[in-house]
């Protein structure tokens, strides 16, 4: 899960290179390690709990000893402050997709395109992308956020309805589930939803960043986004979507007691579906997100992070071999799989992936999360993306609160951001 989640082409980051190619002298590969033989100690800095996967790791390599350090809060502040001052700098550390970006701008992460040359093939090409910037790999795929729609089978049967594969078949099982659950509504419209409203955005084929020459070009306000939320807008002065906030209790409390039908969300979110609402085992379901073209399948992903070496570190072999296990073996996924979703296809396929799941009506679900990551969509992720996604939160809330409009309200985050890229001292066009 990406730490943001309450909160190219991947590869579209390589479109990036002439905008990036200033700050990445800095950040090439060619450390070795300090030591060559003898016990060695590598630390480890990561907001998810991989208390687990490093201990048996400990445990079955004793000559590579891994410290595991979580920083809840304020991480990349922190990882910049520990690398600048070099004392106390994790050498392995985990770093979101959507800040991949920024912090390989920042110096933080060693370029590891010749050591992980032989790790491509345990990964589908989707997957792979992500962690390819200017035609360089900066780390390796832990867990993928693929987005898909959960929704209740037994409403939609009950209305007659299939789970949508087209977003006008989705607004118009949304009519029909209103007229048939008055009380209830189609799904909720995140005011914290930054991260959401980017995947849809990427879903729909926008191209939010790119970079032409030597300038970052910006365009949160293209026409396919300006298409998704023109639809967002309707649904909501339609009342088929309400006003919420993802990951809160009343958001919860509404998909346990019927109130929402439908969650587009992440494969990591069918977790908190069976936490929140387990009474109502057997009556959801996973499906394809659906599609502004029939018959379209490529992936977009919602959160997800990668576990990339820090340019500060002199262990390079030994970290290289550690998070080359922890991320492509199948023991270390058989721990991580019960918060993620493993990126590597032999996390993929590990038994606890491949069995039915009694919740969700006896679907495979991760049938449905892993088929779509075959193929890239382009996707560019910006070099402010924190910044990006506070202004993407306010302007839904503002939408929520009926002061604007979605269509109105990404053309000034579109401002929004071009300001910050300027104040941070990038050349946009």
């Amino acid at each position: 899960m990406s730490h943001t989640a309450m909160c190219f082409r991947p590869r579209g980051l390589a479109a990036a290179a002439a905008a990036l190619a200033l700050v990445l002298t800095g950040c090439s590969s060619g450390s070795s390690d300090s030591a060559t033989s003898g016990k060695q100690t590598i630390v480890f800095w990561g907001w998810s709990d991989m208390s687990k996967p490093v201990a048996l790791w400990n445990k079955t390599h004793p000559d590579i000893h891994v410290k595991f350090q979580a920083i809840t809060s304020d991480f990349y502040p922190k990882l910049q402050a520990a690398i600048k001052g070099k004392d106390g700098a994790p050498d392995v550390t985990q770093v979101d997709y959507p800040n991949l970006t920024s912090t390989i701008i920042a110096g933080d992460l060693k370029d590891i395109t010749s050591e992980s040359a032989d790790l491509k093939p345990h990964f589908k090409p989707a997957v792979w992308d992500q962690v390819v910037v200017n035609d360089k790999v900066y780390g390796v795929p832990q867990d993928i956020g693929t987005q898909v729609l959960y929704y209740r089978s037994d409403v939609f049967k009950e209305a007659g309805l299939t789970a949508p594969k087209t977003w006008d078949e989705y607004m118009t099982a949304a009519a029909k589930l209103k007229r048939t659950n008055p009380k209830a509504y189609t799904t909720a419209f995140p005011a914290n939803g930054g991260a959401w409203l980017a995947s849809l955005a990427w879903n729909a084929k926008a191209q939010w960043f790119g970079t032409d020459k030597d300038a970052w070009k910006v365009d949160l306000d293209d026409q396919p986004t300006l298409k998704v939320a023109e639809y967002w807008q309707k649904m909501l002065d339609k009342g088929y979507a309400k006003g919420d906030q993802h990951w809160q209790p009343t958001w919860f409390k509404g998909l346990a007691q019927g109130k929402y039908l439908t969650w587009i969300g992440p494969a990591w979110g069918g977790a908190a579906l069976k936490e929140n609402a387990p009474d109502l085992s057997g009556k959801w379901a996973v499906a394809p997100l659906p599609q502004w073209s029939k018959g379209d399948t490529t992936p977009v992903y919602w959160g997800g992070s990668l576990t990339a070496l820090t340019s500060v570190t002199d262990k390079t072999d030994a970290a290289m071999k550690f998070i080359t296990w922890l991320n492509t073996s199948e023991e270390s996924a058989k721990l991580l799989v019960a918060d993620v979703l493993p990126a590597s296809d032999v996390g993929q396929g590990i038994p606890e992936l491949t069995k039915p799941d009694p919740y969700f009506g006896g679907q495979v679900p991760s049938e449905v999360f892993t088929v779509r990551g075959t193929q890239s969509t382009p996707w560019t992720w910006g070099p402010t993306m924190t910044d990006t996604t506070n202004y993407l939160n306010d302007a839904l809330q503002s939408v929520i609160n009926k002061s604007t409009t979605l269509p109105d309200a990404m053309k000034k985050v579109n401002g929004e951001t071009k300001s910050q890229l300027k104040r941070k001292g990038l050349s946009v066009r």
